[in-house]
């Protein structure tokens, strides 16, 4: 470990505690104004409560679906977990979970009651099959050093400083400065610290080739008003700056890199910003005070917007009324319009199995390539649900067999893997699907009919 750090109470960025007490000053002075007005101590209790339920309720949803590392879960992670924990002398190890994240990069720590819990999004979890599990160490040991600082705990003392721009957000930002050098210390391993701040930045497939000086110089280049406010309206500091901060702290000498301080003047555009912010809050609780009423939606806008939601198609498709499907695909009905799943009207017609409206909508110019919101094409929706003259229909009207969706790398075959219908992987194999195409964790089609345990299929598609 490098000398520059000498104790661990070094690791708490300088600006921490300062800014920990202003924002606590200014909470506690509006929970007491709240406390003595005659409407502000009932919404106060109203706003606890519905917090307290739907944080309790995220965290039910965590606990049910997610992966809960053990020691037989992930047993190398959880005892890399353990170690961590020991070495920040946290009483108890935190319950880790791993949860599907849909492309994000992500970890965060939550806390109920007493109960704390650190949280991984499975992109980043991936890295223990990428050979990069020091990065994974730093993200673990970075939420860990949340709960340790206790972080989670006193976020019910500032609450009320979140209603004025940038005030609470300076001390997260501190925060974060702090967890950063946490991470990197018990972790020992600072050079892996900023290639995982790098990963946040561009992703986990070329994080290591990002040249992290030119990185942290970057911010320098990038003016003006809202790239300063983006910064002061942030939870979290720029990417460049937290790698600036490890390379400063634990680098011994100084870097390179030095951040040009913003003008002045954009403290006078952010006091108007402020003020006519305030402004606008105070007309509008004094509009919704005058009336009784804290609901800012009447129930005809209400109405509106959930009629201006619906799609008529998508509707009809589900009926499966192919007159007026066809009726309002040629009245410039928009063909790949997402409902509140993320499906098509395409989507739902092979859902239901009608290859009569699949054909409509094709002949009216739906696209077969169509890649929704939730990472899946057509002709990989007809081969999850291993229907072959789905798949023909797709196939003819253009269906790209090998096309590999955004998020994680899929193709229509590894979906037809996934499944019990041979006819549909031989199909698919018949029109030119590659079984040797890897998705982004490395996986073939062979793999996923392997792990899914179909022997049928994994034999059709053994090398």
């Amino acid at each position: 470990m490098n000398q520059h750090v000498q104790v661990p109470m070094n690791l708490i960025y300088r600006k921490e505690k300062i800014y920990f007490w202003i924002v606590f000053f200014f909470s506690i002075l509006s929970y007491f104004l709240l406390a003595i007005t005659i409407i502000g101590l009932p919404i106060l209790i109203g706003l606890f409560i519905f917090s307290f339920l739907l944080h309790g309720l995220m965290m039910g949803q965590i606990r049910t679906n997610a992966v809960k590392l053990s020691p037989a879960q992930f047993p190398e992670v959880y005892t890399k977990v353990e170690e961590l924990s020991a070495k920040m002398g946290l009483k108890k190890v935190p319950d880790v979970y791993v949860m599907q994240s849909g492309g994000a990069l992500n970890a965060f720590a939550t806390r109920f009651f007493r109960k704390s819990m650190v949280v991984v999004y499975s992109e980043i979890f991936d890295l223990i099959e990428e050979g990069c599990e020091e990065e994974l160490t730093f993200v673990l040991a970075h939420e860990l050093a949340h709960i340790k600082r206790n972080h989670l705990g006193k976020m019910a003392f500032i609450l009320p400083s979140m209603w004025i721009p940038g005030l609470a957000e300076m001390y997260l930002r501190a925060c974060e400065y702090t967890c950063d050098r946490y991470a990197a210390y018990y972790s020992g391993n600072p050079s892996a610290a900023k290639t995982s701040l790098a990963m946040l930045a561009i992703g986990k497939k070329t994080f290591y080739r990002v040249n992290q000086q030119e990185y942290m110089n970057q911010i320098n280049q990038e003016k003006g008003f809202f790239v300063w406010l983006s910064e002061i309206l942030s939870t979290h500091p720029p990417l460049p700056k937290r790698i600036h901060e490890i390379e400063l702290f634990f680098g011994g000498v100084e870097s390179s890199v030095i951040f040009r301080k913003r003008s002045f003047r954009h403290f006078g555009y952010a006091l108007v910003i402020v003020l006519l912010f305030g402004g606008f809050v105070a007309s509008v609780w004094s509009s919704l005070s005058a009336f009784g009423s804290l609901d800012p939606f009447p129930e005809a806008e209400e109405d509106s917007w959930s009629v201006d939601e619906n799609s008529p198609l998508i509707q009809v498709v589900i009926e499966g009324d192919l007159a007026k499907a066809e009726k309002l695909a040629k009245d410039g009905a928009d063909l790949e319009f997402e409902d509140y799943n993320s499906y098509t009207a395409m989507d739902w017609a092979i859902k239901s199995g009608n290859t009569k409206m699949v054909k409509l909508l094709l002949d009216e110019g739906a696209d077969p390539n169509y890649e929704t919101g939730y990472s899946m094409t057509p002709l990989m929706t007809a081969a999850e649900k291993g229907n072959p003259e789905m798949v023909r229909l797709l196939k003819a009207a253009g269906a790209d067999v090998n096309y590999q969706e955004s998020v994680e790398g899929t193709t229509a075959l590894m979906y037809a893997a996934m499944g019990d219908n041979e006819e549909t992987v031989k199909l698919l194999l018949e029109y030119g699907a590659d079984p040797a195409i890897k998705d982004y964790s490395n996986m073939t089609a062979y793999m996923y009919a392997i792990d899914t345990g179909i022997e049928k299929i994994a034999s059709l598609l053994k090398p």
